[in-house]
Order: C-alpha cells, then sequence, then structure tokens
C-alpha cells in the first residue's frame, strides 16, 4: 500500500480484509469498500496508520446486546 496502491480487499477462507493507507483517496476507499461480497459484518480493525478492517459472514456474528438491556454473554 505504501508504494501507491489504493486501498484493497483480501479474502482468505471466510474473513474479507480491507486495508486503507493514509495516502488512499475517498474513491479507493469506497471501491474497496463496494466490492466486499454481499452478507458481510464487521468484525474488528487493527492498526492506526495503515488501518485494516476485518469482515466476516454475517451469519458466524453473534450480538453480545439482546433487546430488553440484557447481555448473551454469560458472567
Amino acid at each position: 500500500m505504501t508504494d501507491g496502491e489504493p486501498a484493497t480487499v483480501m479474502s482468505q477462507g471466510d474473513e474479507c480484509a480491507v486495508t486503507i493507507c493514509p495516502a488512499d483517496r475517498p474513491a479507493d476507499v469506497m471501491r474497496a469498500w463496494a466490492s466486499l461480497p454481499d452478507g458481510v459484518g464487521f468484525v474488528e480493525a487493527f492498526g492506526d496508520v495503515e488501518v485494516t478492517l476485518v469482515f466476516r459472514s454475517v451469519g458466524e456474528l453473534v450480538s453480545s446486546w439482546e433487546p430488553g438491556g440484557t447481555t448473551s454473554v454469560p458472567g
């Protein structure tokens, strides 16, 4: 990315990742975001200057919040 390549999407197994660098233009980021497959949701982010956003199939995501203010996580 530091060599002038725009934001990119990488897929490995059931995960997709978008890597964004400071030099990326908004149009590059939007193009990468739009190329994500349907049915994925945000999981986590890594980095502080060059940022990688990780996405996974929505069916694999578990919410820790339930209606009524309780959590589905024990403890």
